[in-house]
């Protein structure tokens, strides 16, 4: 009995290292969030988590977080490849006071999908990438902050793609920069509204590549302007009710431009001495600004 007794209390010690090491909890591929959930969950499909943040730190690399019910999520900081799909359910995030959504994750690949980003009129960013591979920012709604809708400040190379997009009643609705010739953004059906200062603004080191997509009503601002050496392509979109339609904003900036329409901003378009407006002869702008004119040239 005794060296039966003996026998497995060896065994244990050589059982206890290994059982201690095994993962408290794997991280999921696929992770679930609703507004009935708990962060305390393991974030399954029958066990949602109740926040972003809390889905996150459960969720993989690569992972997937979806939305089982409407609800407001919380703001979260991403500093990994992660997508956040809440188009069939809209996920909301209130970021009174702070940032919508942070987005960290050197060389990651980052999706934002129906995500509705409300600052309560004090938030700062509603989407500010600090670093990534590629960020997505698909059918989303930001609104009601003091900063900016889309704020990119990278110092490597990386690409933002937004579409579908609704910005309203904030700073500037996408705001470019980057610290060695690395922002890049595709922006395509994005529609900007009640902007203070800019619809798009491509700063330092910046390109903005704009199609199908509406920039308007902004009385003090510029639907789309340059800054630094930035550089704007834009097609076919409609420029109107602004200040300043577009704004070549800084010497060695440029903007290029076809198939637009620019009516009734008071100035149609400008230029700073050293910057670049190229156009297509194919752009209809009227050239009397907020009073329509008879004619309607083409630029």
């Amino acid at each position: 009995m005794h060296k039966c007794l003996s026998r497995l209390a060896i065994l244990g010690l050589f059982l206890a290292p290994v059982l201690s090491s095994a993962p408290a909890q794997a991280q999921a591929t696929r992770t679930w969030v609703s507004g009935v959930g708990d962060d305390a969950n393991p974030c399954s499909r029958t066990a949602p988590c109740k926040t972003f943040a809390g889905a996150i730190s459960k969720t993989a690399a690569n992972g997937k977080i979806n939305c089982l019910d409407p609800g407001g999520f919380g703001a979260v900081t991403i500093t990994k490849s992660i997508e956040i799909d809440c188009f069939a359910l809209t996920g909301g995030i209130l970021s009174a006071g702070t940032n919508g959504v942070i987005v960290n994750a050197a060389n990651g690949k980052v999706i934002l999908r129906g995500i509705e980003i409300h600052g309560g009129g004090t938030g700062i960013n509603g989407v500010h990438i600090l670093a990534a591979s590629t960020v997505t920012i698909d059918k989303c709604f930001i609104t009601a902050i003091t900063g900016n809708g889309v704020n990119m400040s990278v110092g490597a190379v990386t690409q933002v793609f937004i579409s579908d997009t609704t910005f309203t009643q904030m700073n500037k609705a996408i705001a470019l920069t980057g610290t060695a010739p690395a922002a890049v953004a595709f922006i395509t059906d994005v529609k900007a509204f009640n902007f203070t200062t800019s619809g798009v603004e491509a700063g330092a080191n910046s390109i903005a590549m704009i199609t199908n997509s509406v920039f308007a009503g902004s009385t003090g601002g510029t639907g789309l302007i340059t800054a630094g050496n930035g550089v704007i392509d834009v097609a076919n979109s409609f420029i109107a009710g602004n200040n300043i339609g577009i704004r070549v904003g800084a010497a060695g900036s440029k903007v290029q431009m076809t198939g637009n329409k620019l009516f009734a901003n008071n100035t149609s378009t400008s230029v700073i001495a050293g910057g670049t407006l190229t156009t297509g002869g194919d752009n209809k702008v009227d050239p009397i600004g907020a009073v329509p004119g008879a004619n309607i040239p083409n630029q």
